[in-house]
């Protein structure tokens, strides 16, 4: 989130990802398909994909993130 300024500004999950994957690209293996098993259908994606959105649900309990709900985040200032 620092890479992109979002102490600055919000940002997309979309632009993380870009920014992930641009700093660690061995890390983002598309390979790797994580499967969401739901009542009425069955969705994948890249597994590094569900560790960045894991990764951010941290940083927004732990007070360092804040998430609006559509999709975009940024960093909180401490107070």
């Amino acid at each position: 989130l620092k890479e992109l300024k979002a102490d600055e500004k919000s940002v997309s999950t979309a632009e993380i990802y870009e920014a992930v994957k641009r700093i660690v690209p061995d890390k983002c293996d598309d390979s790797d398909v994580y499967i969401y098993k739901g009542k009425k259908r069955q969705t994948s994606e890249p597994r590094w994909k569900k560790d960045v959105r894991s990764a951010l649900v941290k940083l927004k309990r732990s007070g360092l993130a804040e998430g609006d709900g559509k999709g975009r985040w940024r960093l909180v200032k401490p107070s």
